[in-house]
Order: C-alpha cells, then sequence, then structure tokens
C-alpha cells in the first residue's frame, strides 16, 4: 500500500476560525437546529396570520420577529462560532502543536509530541473542507483540522482516498 507523507503542518487560528463557521453552517438545518428553524418559520407565519385576522395590518412586534429572528438564525455560525474557535485554540496547546500525518488508501496517522493515533477510514464520521483546510470528522461534534497547504497538490489525494474509503462528506 502506497504510503503518503510524512506531511508537517501547524493548524492556524484563523483557518481554524473559517472551518468552525464552516462546520457550524452545515450544522445549523441539521437536527435539532433544523427543528428550531422550521419552528421560528411557523411562529412566524402564525404571528403573520392572527395578526391580519384581528387587525388587518402587521404589528411592528410580528415584524421584528419576521425580520431579526429568522435572519438571525443564519447568522448565528457568522457571529459566534469564530469566536468559539478562536477560544479553544488559545486553551489548547494540542491545537497549536506541530503535527505530522500520513495516510495511505485504508487510514490517516497523526503524530505530535503528545502522542500517536492511527484513524482507519472506515472509523471517520463524515468529512468536509473549506477554501484552505481538510476537516476529518470523527463524530458531529469532533473534528480534526488539516492545512491544505501543508500537503501541497497531495490533499487532492486524501480527498480521493476518502472518497474511494467511503467516507461521507459533510
Amino acid at each position: 500500500m502506497t504510503k503518503h507523507g510524512p506531511y508537517t503542518y501547524r493548524v492556524d487560528e484563523g483557518d481554524l476560525a473559517v472551518a468552525g463557521r464552516h462546520y457550524f453552517q452545515r450544522r445549523v438545518f441539521q437536527r435539532p437546529m433544523r427543528y428550531l428553524f422550521i419552528a421560528v418559520l411557523v411562529l412566524a407565519a402564525l404571528l403573520v396570520a392572527l395578526d391580519l385576522y384581528e387587525d388587518g395590518a402587521l404589528k411592528l412586534s410580528t415584524l421584528i420577529v419576521i425580520g431579526v429572528g429568522i435572519p438571525l438564525i443564519w447568522l448565528i455560525p457568522y457571529l459566534i462560532a469564530p469566536r468559539i474557535m478562536r477560544r479553544q485554540f488559545r486553551q489548547s496547546a494540542a491545537l497549536r502543536d506541530e503535527n505530522e500525518l500520513e495516510f495511505d488508501a485504508e487510514s490517516i496517522t497523526f503524530t505530535n509530541q503528545r502522542g500517536h493515533a492511527r484513524i482507519p477510514f472506515h472509523e471517520l464520521y463524515a468529512w468536509s473542507e473549506t477554501e484552505r483546510m481538510i476537516l476529518l470528522h470523527q463524530t458531529e461534534a469532533y473534528f480534526n483540522p488539516i492545512p491544505k497547504q501543508a500537503m501541497g497538490d497531495d490533499h487532492r489525494l486524501l480527498a480521493a482516498a476518502l472518497d474511494a474509503a467511503g467516507v461521507k462528506r459533510f
């Protein structure tokens, strides 16, 4: 089996913030957030219907819920996610460490001063990518960020290996 690597990298705080925004954007329309969004839409429709039934016109409170509440759900990832990820970066020495990775058709191996981990692709929950990062999701709530720059064009080989192993895109 052909091994690719080792590739040495450090995760940048700004790239991690973008990765966090990317992750939370996808989570906004998955369960349970999807149900919250649907509930807000139903509430907005109900408020409009009640206003029109009772007064024949829309109230200011209804317009505020529709004009502010609904866009706010969409904006949450843009506002909160980068702050959360930057705080995690500052709190976690492991995120700031220099890492090394290797991969083949079946697994990826991470090594740093704290230890060594081999993760078979079939154990990954999903994977996704931003313009500058590949994110390996071990669960719905945890991902390993890998800067594409550290791998050069070989990041395409990693993406192809993940797809070939049947790892779903998040």
